[in-house]
């Protein structure tokens, strides 16, 4: 496969992950369903930690190799990055919580809503750096 196709095959699992996490986040807001959330959640994540090793970090590393972006790229693509490391970590800080391996917060929410929120925001730079990229 050539890069491009392998860069819209992951633009695709980024949309239904997307998809994915908005499901994921109603079936939150019902006591009934958080545990689908978290199961949910928990195939999400890792698809996506998968996505950035497998995808992500190489395609991050070739721009970084060929260093012919602009300026402005390069910063979204960087914030888009760090973002995406930052949900991670925070899932994994919310499960360690969840299971009583870490103690912190009694309120999830917080974390988790704004896990959602970053992943939202790497989300729009992603698709902001494949249409410099790909599209322009």
């Amino acid at each position: 496969m050539n890069e491009k196709t392998i860069i819209i095959i992951n633009l695709i699992l980024q949309c239904a992950l997307f998809v994915t996490l908005l499901t994921a986040g109603f079936l939150a807001r019902f006591r009934p369903k958080l545990k689908l959330h978290c199961l949910v959640m928990r195939i999400a994540v890792p698809v996506q930690i998968a996505s950035i090793a497998a995808i992500m970090l190489p395609a991050m590393l070739g721009y970084i190799q060929r260093d012919n972006r602009s300026p402005l790229f390069n910063t979204a693509m960087l914030i888009h990055h760090i973002l995406g490391l930052v949900v991670v970590a925070l899932w994994i800080y919310i499960n360690l919580v969840f299971h009583g391996i870490f103690k912190g917060r009694d309120k999830l929410a917080i974390p988790m809503r704004f896990a959602f929120f970053l992943w939202i925001i790497a989300l729009l730079l992603g698709v902001y750096l494949y249409v410099v990229t790909w599209v322009i």
